[in-house]
């Protein structure tokens, strides 16, 4: 198995910067930054005043790179999900989102809906998924994880619904939910906080 075929989301695989790199095609950064952009505009017209923009660019930003390396890879990597992590507590312990024991709630509920799923039913979600939900739980609290994950999971059920009316069968392989996890929790981000 290849570097960039292993699954990123096992805790002890870590893929690479450079491997990362290698996924990003110049269609995927365009991707990224179409996606970065769309999400940054509607947070500049949804607010007022440049700190809230600042401050969340690099969410927003890295949430984009997941919808696109998920889609295009099947992969969450540990390089962006880690420093995520770190970079969204560390905005509640500045108090630039909420309060940092919200945020660890946040951030440990957020991780145990996708982990409990998956050790009941194993593959059925990554541990880059439990990760990015980490993520989210810190960036929008307990609350806001429990409406990303069941928003995603519906429009990602939605979408495969789709697929099977439109192609009378079921996409085979793994299905990235986490490309969907980060559309949701970027609008989140951008518009329900």
């Amino acid at each position: 198995m290849t570097e960039l075929a292993r699954d990123s989301g096992s805790w002890p695989s870590v893929i690479s910067g450079r491997a990362v790199l290698k996924l990003l095609s110049p269609g995927r950064v365009a991707a990224v930054v179409v996606l970065s952009l769309a999400s940054l505009w509607l947070l500049a017209w949804s607010r007022a005043g440049l700190w809230p923009i600042l401050a969340l660019t690099p969410l927003i930003v890295a949430l984009a790179a997941i919808v696109v390396l998920d889609l295009a890879a099947r992969i969450i990597p540990n390089v962006i999900t880690l420093p995520m992590l770190a970079y969204a507590l560390l905005l509640a312990a500045t108090h630039m989102t909420m309060s940092l024991p919200q945020a660890v709630l946040g951030a440990v509920i957020g991780a145990g809906l996708p982990l409990i799923v998956a050790i009941i039913r194993r593959a059925a979600i990554g541990g880059g998924d439990v990760k990015l939900m980490a993520v989210l739980g810190a960036a929008l609290g307990w609350k806001g994880a429990l409406y990303v994950f069941a928003l995603s999971h519906v429009a990602g059920a939605l979408v495969l619904l789709t697929l099977l009316l439109v192609h009378r069968s079921f996409p085979r392989g793994q299905f990235p939910i986490g490309a969907f996890i980060s559309l949701v929790g970027a609008i989140f981000i951008v518009v329900g906080r």
